[in-house]
């Protein structure tokens, strides 16, 4: 009887604490050199992997945590970030974002998420209006000279295959990931490292691969690099490209 109140009185004891840490906080985002409120911007705490949104006048509320890590961005500037700070934290928040060439988040880049769908759609909703801006063809760029050459089709083009790229990479990690090739394969540690690396697929390869074309890619150029293959590009056996 005594444990059972315990445990009770231990499981209240963490909701309490949990909720005596988290602390709703509001603010306001904001240009840096017009400092007028940016509407719809993202705000992200990274710890949670929640995000809130910008109301049209650059109002926010989030709720977090001491020592957490929060991203504003907004397409068309740079990603400003806010550990939050230890002791009491302040109940409101200006921020300030710098025009910048549209870019992704770097936290994106260096830590690709492992749930490739729903980040894809999550990207796309939030470069909508970049991703949507038409390229000019050949003809059209002659007919419309200095639209070709605008600094802002310029950065929003570069973009646009900068995002594919990206989209692209991340398909592959998403798909030729160190758990196949441990279920498959048996490899583990930094031996799974080092074949991944050297033995990566590109994008065109896995999207024309079926299962079993994906399984026996696996299985061949495993075999290639058991038996010490150093250039892959070269060597994978018969079946394996």
């Amino acid at each position: 009887m005594y444990k059972y109140i315990a445990g009770w009185l231990g499981l209240l004891f963490f909701l309490f604490c949990s909720y005596a840490h988290a602390q709703q906080v509001h603010g306001s985002i904001m240009d840096y050199d017009s400092r007028q409120p940016i509407a719809g911007a993202t705000i992200q705490n990274i710890f949670t992997n929640t995000m809130v949104t910008a109301d049209s006048l650059g109002n926010f509320a989030v709720t977090l945590e001491q020592g957490q890590l929060i991203l504003f961005y907004k397409s068309g500037y740079k990603v400003e970030k806010l550990r939050v700070p230890a002791g009491s934290i302040p109940p409101y928040f200006k921020i300030f974002l710098k025009q910048a060439p549209v870019e992704l988040p770097e936290y994106l880049v260096k830590n690709k998420t492992k749930d490739w769908k729903e980040d894809s759609i999550k990207l796309h909703e939030l470069y909508k209006h970049e991703l949507e801006y038409a390229k000019m063809s050949t003809a059209q760029k002659m007919n419309h000279p200095f639209s070709a050459m605008s600094k802002y089709s310029q950065q929003i083009w570069a973009f646009q295959d900068d995002f594919s790229d990206f989209e692209k990479e991340k398909y592959i990690d998403y798909v030729f990931n160190s758990q196949v090739v441990k279920r498959f394969t048996g490899l583990s540690g930094d031996s799974v490292k080092v074949y991944l690396k050297n033995f990566r697929p590109s994008y065109d390869q896995l999207r024309g691969m079926t299962d079993y074309d994906f399984y026996s890619f696996i299985m061949n150029s495993v075999k290639a690099y058991r038996s010490g293959v150093v250039n892959p590009r070269r060597s994978i056996p018969r079946g394996a490209q």
